[in-house]
């Protein structure tokens, strides 16, 4: 009982996951994405998720270890549900998802409608530097058609809605770590499918105490989404490739299991975009694998299909609902798209080569034990020691390398712009799962590789990981390689979470698990193997856990969901809101549109240039001929409404504190973050 739960619970879950954000999709782009409908999108896709799971084959797992995986995953969810964030007021990411989950949840559509009539009409807008959009939510239109449209994906903020309706703010807050609970449930049916029962255990409990995945359970973040739905389609790959002649009562389980694998797989890119990444790497991995035999041609061609099917309507969906997002990354998508494009036609002609019989010369076939390692270890080598060797630059106009010269310059550091520290991203993973475990995943990765070229010499039946592993092992050299974040910390390690943590730590724990074999015989006495099973599997989890617990307990902008309450309450009907400084414009735009229902208009400034008074006026006057009363808006001091002559009044006050903020080293702490509103009467 308690292995079938863990073999396709993971699974039911995230065909619901998926089922949900591809239904929602003509809902939002009609404008009926309303409680009524949605509760019948959640019971189609619920229905589908349990039909679908119970052909999953279950892993022969002891009923403890199944047991305990199960525990781990619903403490994992308490935890990060007991500690969660509290980011309302927009400072980064989370506080981006969290309004549109609510935006969502009230509007019933994607996109943000702006009432230009009481911002003044369509005078107002056009005069310089006046405007509606704001970090994360993006300008369209122009007079009149003047609307907004969020940053992101819909996925996560379609679940994010669905916690709004059942509980308001606590409800939307603790969706990810409801979806963080049932993401290590999936990651624990792929690790007994990779490892085994116990030594699973061991890679699900080293999961959880991992810090980044933690904070990703703890905030309003796409990861524990995507760690949830690539799980569990891995899982099924496994499972798909493990016996690729099919079972005997059902031949053609297999192939179903391989579909609705690729189905998953590629439905990760309805949750976030550099999925595609994944994609791309399963396209050769699947030919290969179709080079292997009939049977095995028959899995990969149905792998494909599936990743062909959902990735189609992950671009739909981008298309339809995120289109100013889409073109904001389009210099990390474009050559992402690219490297798609080549991998394949790689693939195309590696199938088309092996139906023709091309194969492997004989000398290059018998020397893949030795190739395959060999260049493993290399790129390890080579993307470990960039900092040697190499500093990644950004341009220096991008908006990111403004920030990092900020936090330089208050860490003590040479001020640089334009680094990324992209080159000390493979640095990132030793700090929160400690150098032991990278070192086990580095040798078990060159082991695993040598295991496969054994196997295509010989003309062996390829291992089950073999697809999954090319496919996870490349993505988790092309992320350290480009990580495309602002690398200060916490912030930047939740790009380890969906692919990178979970791949090293299977490596990792797959190579304590051979050490113990080995160690057994070697030393055949009775206490050889107890003692290398504890020794070993204290290093896999004593790092990550003496990393994690100075900030276990953390709970990062606490009273803000409080603060906002506030900041509505200031207002009254037929007020309008004019945001005059940077902290206004860039933290509370959409908290006083959105949340609060306040027609919201700023105008520009910065830390350096404060908002023009002419233009202040110019809009005060446009919004009074509207019938409406203007309300000018400061968060950073009051000083930019005692400029314009207003008498401020202070309606939020907030001391709480959030991360750090860190770009050299591994943060153990948190920061003071001071949250602020200030209204006057404009006169």
């Amino acid at each position: 009982m308690l292995s079938t739960l863990l073999a396709r619970c993971g699974t039911a879950l995230a065909v619901w996951v998926v089922t949900v954000c591809v239904l929602a999709v003509p809902l939002l782009v009609l404008g009926r994405w309303a409680p009524a409908l949605a509760a019948l999108v959640l019971l189609a896709g619920a229905v589908a998720g349990v039909l679908l799971a119970r052909r999953v084959p279950v892993a022969v797992v002891p009923a403890p270890a199944a047991g305990l995986i199960l525990a781990v995953a619903v403490a994992a969810g308490l935890w990060a549900g007991a500690t969660h964030a509290e980011h309302t007021v927009l400072r980064r990411d989370a506080g981006t998802y969290a309004l549109f989950g609510q935006h969502l949840g009230t509007a019933h559509q994607a996109r943000v409608e702006v009432s230009v009539a009481d911002l003044g009409g369509p005078a107002a807008l056009a005069l310089p530097g006046v405007g509606v959009g704001s970090p994360g939510f993006y300008e369209q239109g122009s007079g009149k058609g003047t609307y907004v449209v969020p940053q992101f994906l819909v996925a996560t903020p379609v679940w994010l809605s669905v916690g709004w309706w059942l509980g308001g703010w606590t409800g939307l807050l603790l969706v990810p770590a409801v979806a963080l609970a049932a993401a290590v449930l999936a990651f624990g049916s792929l690790a007994v499918r990779v490892v085994g029962g116990w030594w699973g255990l061991l890679a699900t409990a080293a999961l959880v105490v991992c810090q980044p995945v933690l904070h990703a359970g703890r905030s309003t973040y796409s990861e524990p989404f995507a760690l949830l739905v690539g799980c569990a389609g891995a899982s099924l790959l496994v499972a798909a490739c493990a016996r690729p002649d099919g079972w005997d009562d059902d031949p053609t389980r297999a192939r179903r299991l391989a579909l609705l694998a690729g189905l998953l797989l590629g439905g990760v890119a309805l949750v976030r975009v550099d999925a595609l990444r994944e994609t791309a790497l399963l396209l050769p991995a699947a030919a290969l694998l179709a080079t292997r035999g009939r049977a095995e041609r028959a899995v990969a061609g149905r792998l494909v299909a599936g990743l062909a099917l959902s990735t189609a309507a992950a671009a739909a969906a981008a298309v339809l609902l995120s289109r100013p997002y889409l073109a904001s990354i389009s210099g990390s998508l474009l050559p992402l798209g690219g490297l798609a494009v080549v991998l394949a036609l790689f693939a195309a002609a590696v199938v088309l080569l092996g139906r023709r019989g091309v194969r492997l010369p004989a000398r290059l076939r018998l020397a893949l034990p030795w190739v395959l390692p060999g260049g493993v270890g290399l790129v390890g080598l080579l993307v470990a020691t960039r900092p040697l060797w190499q500093t990644v630059r950004q341009s220096a106009t991008d908006p990111g390398s403004r920030v990092v010269a900020a936090l330089q310059a208050r860490q003590g550091l040479p001020v640089d712009g334009g680094r990324t520290y992209a080159e000390h991203s493979v640095q990132w993973v030793p700090w929160w799962v400690g150098l032991p475990v990278l070192l086990l995943a580095y040798a078990a990765a060159i082991g695993a590789a040598r295991r496969v070229g054994r196997a295509w010499a010989d003309d062996d039946q390829l291992p089950a990981w073999t697809t999954l592993a090319i496919a996870a092992i490349g993505s988790t050299v092309l992320t350290l390689y480009r990580p495309g974040i602002t690398p200060d910390h916490p912030w930047a390690d939740r790009r380890l979470v969906p692919v990178v943590l979970p791949t090293v730590l299977l490596l990792a724990v797959a190579a304590a698990r051979w050490l113990c074999a080995a160690v057994a015989e070697r030393w055949p006495v009775r206490v050889a193997r107890p003692l290398a099973v504890v020794v070993l599997s204290a290093a896999v989890l004593l790092p990550a856990v003496l990393a994690t617990l100075p900030l276990a307990g953390q709970r990062t902008e606490h009273g803000e969901v409080a603060a906002v309450a506030d900041a509505c309450d200031a207002f009254g009907p037929g007020d309008t809101a004019i945001l005059v400084d940077s902290r206004a414009a860039n933290e509370w735009t959409q908290v006083l549109r959105g949340v609060c229902d306040v027609p919201t208009v700023v105008v520009a400034s910065t830390t350096a240039v404060p908002a023009d008074v002419s233009t202040v006026v110019a809009v005060s006057q446009a919004v009074v001929a509207a019938g409406r009363r203007p309300v000018v808006v400061a968060a950073g001091s009051p000083d930019a409404l005692t400029r314009l002559g207003a008498a401020p009044s202070q309606v939020v006050r907030l001391g709480t504190i959030e991360d750090q903020r860190l770009l050299t080293r591994r943060p153990s702490g948190d920061a003071p973050l001071a949250v602020d509103l200030w209204l006057a009467r404009a006169t």
